[in-house]
């Protein structure tokens, strides 16, 4: 159950992650033999149904990688599925109000940071974890410790309200999605844009005002180190399908360049 994300970033280290695509437990499997800390199983933007989640999120847990998912949206059943079936991390896109993030910390978290609803699920060893032993308000506890609830700020409304969202408590770090932050700025994909760098910074400020961690995506390597150099916590780079088609591009391109007539 222990959050290995969240101890290492306690510690002040970095922490680096990648977006999964693909329902591939191999996949994870293989990312299980680098020094990725965590995967983020996309159901906003992938294929995903219950039950390949639950496959997912094993395969990661087997390998020792934090898994987090990111939801499609801010209810019940999408949250309460995610984090019974042992989710470590929530990412939330597409907040714009307080509502929002209140609504998402009450179905996310237990009492008393919010209402949580309990079963004997995957997430608690099906009613026999052994955090149990020291009463149900430990563990409790112990979950709303672990479980991460990280929204993203990607809309000009959750911008204008950062200082506010990160100050729930429940709230355990911001993450940016920078595509749709730019466009909802009105400078789409132009990252050296001053309005761009600004919001990154007082986002970053935000966080790091109330000691929450700021994770940001990325899709290079050298974007990536620069950020985490800036002072990021983490950087979810890439994600698996791009980096297959890249691996596969560079390596074709060197081998047919060198083929004899």
């Amino acid at each position: 159950m222990k959050n290995t994300v969240k101890e290492k970033l306690k510690n002040n280290g970095k922490v680096i992650g990648t977006f999964l695509l693909t329902s591939s437990t191999y996949g994870i499997e293989s990312l299980g033999n680098t020094d990725i800390d965590y995967v983020i199983i996309d159901t906003e933007h992938g294929p995903y149904d219950t039950e390949t989640m639950a496959d997912l999120i094993r395969a990661a847990e087997n390998v020792n990688l934090t898994p987090f998912v990111r939801i499609s949206d801010i209810n019940h059943k999408e949250i309460q599925r995610t984090v019974d079936l042992g989710a470590q991390g929530l990412i939330v896109p597409l907040v714009r109000t307080m509502a929002q993030i209140q609504q998402l910390v009450n179905y996310a978290k237990f009492t008393p940071l919010g209402n949580r609803g309990f079963a004997p699920t995957r997430s608690n060893k099906f009613g026999h974890d052994e955090n149990f032993a020291d009463g149900i308000e430990s563990f409790m506890k112990i979950c709303n410790d672990n479980v991460m609830v990280i929204p993203q700020c990607e809309t000009a409304e959750c911008l204008e309200i950062i200082e506010d969202v990160v100050d729930v408590d429940g709230v355990d770090g911001i993450f940016i999605g920078p595509y749709d932050l730019s466009i909802s700025l009105g400078v789409p994909l132009q990252f050296d844009n001053p309005v761009y760098q600004q919001a990154l910074k007082r986002i970053q400020t935000a966080c790091h005002t109330k000691n929450k961690p700021v994770f940001i995506y990325s899709g290079d390597m050298d974007t990536s180190i620069e950020l985490m150099n800036k002072g990021f916590d983490s950087v979810a780079y890439s994600l698996d399908v791009d980096m297959l088609a890249k691996a596969y591009r560079n390596d074709l391109k060197v081998m047919r360049e060198n083929l004899k007539n």
